[in-house]
C-alpha cells in the first residue's frame, strides 16, 4: 500500500528494499495539519487517555517501553488463544463467527525481509532466502484471507502497452528467488523461461485460492518512486490490455497461463506529478476505471486513497486520486483507505474513517500494516488498539473490514517484531488477530476510541531521530531533529505526539 502524504518523516526519503520489490516509502507531509481539540472529555477517559499516551510516547525513557499489558495478560500485537478480557472486566469465550467484515492481504513485496530494524533502522536487507515469503498458496491456505492483492504491478503506462510486475524474494522452490515480469508491449512473451514457469506456478496457486473462496486481484501502482504514469490514452487502452491478459479476455501472452481468470484491479496511484496542482492522471484514471467495469462487470474494482485529508490545495480530499473516486463511484466495488504510515490522520491521533464514509459512500476498507517494520512511518495497530477502532466502526454500514500490508510480515513464519520484543521476537499472530477481530472475538483492551480520545493538533507534535517511528516515539532520549540529516545514516526524523 502507499504512503502519500504523510506527516513523517520530515523530508523525503530512499524506499526500503525488500529483496527486489519495491517497498511502502515515507514521504513529508507538505501542508501544515491543523486540527481542534476537542474537549470535555470524562475522568474515565481521560484516564484512559493518558495510559494511552504512555504507550505510544514514553518520558524520559533511554530504552523502548513495552507496550501495555491487557489485564487478560496477552501483550499488545498477540491474541490468545483462551479468553480474553473486555474493557468491562467480563471473560470473553467467544470463538470466529462468519463476518460480513473481510481480510484483505497483500501478497509479493516481501516485507518480511525488507531489512528493517525496529532500532537501528533501514538496514540492507537479507540475502537468506530462508527467510523470504511462502508461495501463495501458502498464505491462502492459512484460511485468514477472504481477498489477496498481487502485489504490485508498479511499472506501465507512456502508450506502449509495456508493464512490469515486481515481487520481491520467495522461499519457495517452485517461484524463482526474484519474480520480475516484464511485458515489453509486442504480444510475444520475452521473459526467461524461470520467470515463465515462476509465474504459470503463481497462476496454479491462484486457481488453488480461488477454489477455496479466496479472490485475487493485482494491484496497480504502488509506492510514488515506481514508474507508473499515464500518457494521453493510457486509461482505456491499458484497461483493454489487462482484461485481455489478466480477466476475461484473450490474448497471446498471459502472465499467470491462458486458463487464469482474476477477480479483480485496484488502482493503489500514490503520486501526482502536478502537486500542488490537480493531477493531469484523473481523466485517464477515470477511463481506466470505467472501461474496465464496461468489459467486466463482475470484475472487483477499488481505489486505495490516503487516508490524510488536510492538504489545503485539495479541499478535503487525497491529492492523488481524490477527484477520480467520486467520477466513478458507483463503478467501484470498495476503496481501501491506507492508515499506516499516515500517523496523522490515524489512530489515535486523527483516525478519519468517518470523514472517509461523507467522501465515499460504498464499502470502505481500512488500511493496516503487518507490524512495526512494515509501517516504518507509525501507524501499526497492536492488538488493543485494533480492538479500539474495530468497536469504534464495526456497525457502519460502509465498513467493509481491514487489509494488511503485508501477509508475509503477519503471518508465520514471519516474527513479532517490537520494542519490547526486540531481543527475542517470538512468531506473530496478527493474521489471526485480525481475522478474529473480524469474527467477532476481543483481542484487546483498555484503549478509548478516536471519538473519547478527540483530535490533536501541530502544537502537539515533537521531531526526533529514530530507526523506527514505535522506537524514536518510545525514547525521549533520542535526538531532536528537524530533518533527516539531522540524524543518523540508517535513521529518519520522525513527528511525535509527545514532548518529551
Amino acid at each position: 500500500m502507499g504512503d502519500d502524504h504523510i506527516a513523517v518523516p520530515v523530508p523525503q526519503t530512499a524506499p526500503i528494499a525488500s529483496a527486489s520489490a519495491p517497498v511502502k516509502d515515507p514521504v513529508p507531509a507538505t501542508a501544515t495539519r491543523n486540527k481542534m481539540i476537542i474537549i470535555g472529555v470524562s475522568a474515565v477517559v481521560l484516564i484512559a487517555a493518558a495510559s494511552l499516551i504512555g504507550y505510544f510516547a514514553t518520558k524520559g525513557n533511554s530504552t523502548p517501553t513495552p507496550p501495555p499489558v491487557s489485564s487478560a495478560g496477552v501483550s499488545a500485537g498477540t491474541v490468545s488463544t483462551t479468553a480474553t478480557v473486555s474493557a468491562s472486566g467480563s471473560a470473553s469465550t467467544a470463538v470466529p463467527q462468519p463476518s460480513e467484515h473481510k481480510l484483505f492481504g497483500y501478497f509479493g513485496a516481501d516485507a518480511m525481509a525488507n531489512g528493517v530494524d525496529i532500532i537501528l533502522g533501514t538496514l540492507p536487507p537479507t540475502n537468506d532466502a530462508s527467510f523470504y515469503q511462502k508461495d501463495l498458496a501458502y498464505y491462502c491456505n492459512t484460511g485468514y484471507f477472504d481477498t489477496i492483492n498481487l502485489a504490485f504491478l508498479n511499472e506501465f503506462g507512456g502508450g506502449d502497452n509495456h508493464f512490469r510486475i515486481t515481487f520481491g524474494g520467495f522461499s519457495t522452490a517452485n517461484y524463482v528467488s526474484s519474480g520480475t515480469y516484464i511485458y515489453s508491449g509486442g504480444r510475444t512473451e520475452t521473459n526467461g523461461a524461470d520467470v515463465v514457469t515462476s509465474y504459470l506456478n503463481i497462476g496454479k496457486d491462484i486457481k488453488t485460492c480461488q477454489s477455496k473462496g479466496v479472490k485475487i486481484v493485482v494491484s496497480l501502482g504502488g509506492d510514488k518512486i515506481s514508474d507508473y504514469k499515464y500518457s494521453q490514452g493510457d486509461g482505456k487502452r491499458y484497461a483493454q490490455l489487462f482484461y485481455d491478459m489478466f480477466l476475461e479476455g484473450t490474448h497471446p501472452v498471459r502472465p499467470f497461463g491462458p486458463g487464469v481468470v482474476l477477480d479483480g484491479i485496484e488502482l493503489d496511484i500514490e503520486k501526482n506529478p502536478a502537486y500542488p496542482g490537480p493531477s493531469p492522471w484523473t481523466p485517464e484514471m477515470i477511463d481506466m476505471i470505467t472501461t474496465l467495469r464496461e468489459l467486466s462487470p463482475k470484475t472487483k474494482l477499488a481505489i486505495v486513497p490516503q487516508c490524510y485529508l488536510r492538504d489545503a490545495n485539495y479541499n478535503g480530499t487525497d491529492q492523488n486520486v481524490g477527484a477520480v473516486i467520486p467520477a466513478i463511484a458507483d463503478k467501484l466495488d470498495y476503496v481501501i483507505v491506507q492508515y499506516y504510515n499516515n500517523p496523522t490522520c490515524s489512530y489515535p491521533f486523527n483516525f478519519n474513517y468517518f470523514e472517509w464514509t461523507k467522501l465515499f459512500k460504498g464499502k470502505i476498507v481500512v488500511g493496516l500494516a503487518g507490524d512495526w517494520t512494515s509501517a516504518i512511518s507509525g501507524g501499526f495497530l497492536e492488538a488493543g488498539p485494533l480492538q479500539a477502532v474495530y468497536d469504534e466502526i464495526k456497525n457502519d454500514p460502509q465498513f467493509h473490514g481491514f487489509s494488511v500490508y503485508d501477509v508475509s510480515s503477519s503471518t508465520p513464519p514471519a516474527l513479532s517484531k517490537s520494542p519490547a520484543t526486540y531481543a527475542n521476537p517470538p512468531p506473530t499472530t496478527y493474521s489471526k488477530t485480525l481475522k478474529d477481530v473480524l469474527s467477532g472475538v476481543v483481542v484487546g483492551s483498555g484503549f478509548p476510541s478516536q471519538a473519547q480520545l478527540g483530535t490533536t493538533s501541530d502544537s502537539q507534535y515533537s521531531s526526533r531521530c529514530g530507526g523506527t517511528w514505535v522506537h524514536a516515539n518510545a525514547t525521549c532520549s533520542n535526538k531532536a531533529c528537524t530533518d533527516n540529516g539531522a540524524c543518523g545514516k540508517t535513521e529518519q526524523c520522525f513527528n511525535y505526539l509527545h514532548k518529551c
